[in-house]
């Protein structure tokens, strides 16, 4: 198996979804859309184009609910 996929809740109680995956059923996903982000460029008088100064994008978390 190439990865482990852990599910906790609030309250920190925690579920292995690689040993019990046909026990639970996804219901809802949500967050899915691209995060938000800045693009910051800048560019010199006798050149055509823009140079990349920097790139910042948001941290999103992604949100799965499962039923039993």
């Amino acid at each position: 198996m190439f990865f482990t996929f852990i599910l906790e809740n609030e309250k920190g109680d925690r579920v292995n979804m690689t040993t019990t995956a046909n026990q639970y059923m996804t219901s809802k996903l949500e967050r899915l859309n691209p995060p938000l982000g800045m693009i910051n460029t800048f560019f010199y008088a006798d050149m055509d184009g823009s140079y990349l100064n920097n790139a910042f994008i948001e941290k999103q978390n992604v949100i799965i609910q499962f039923t039993s």
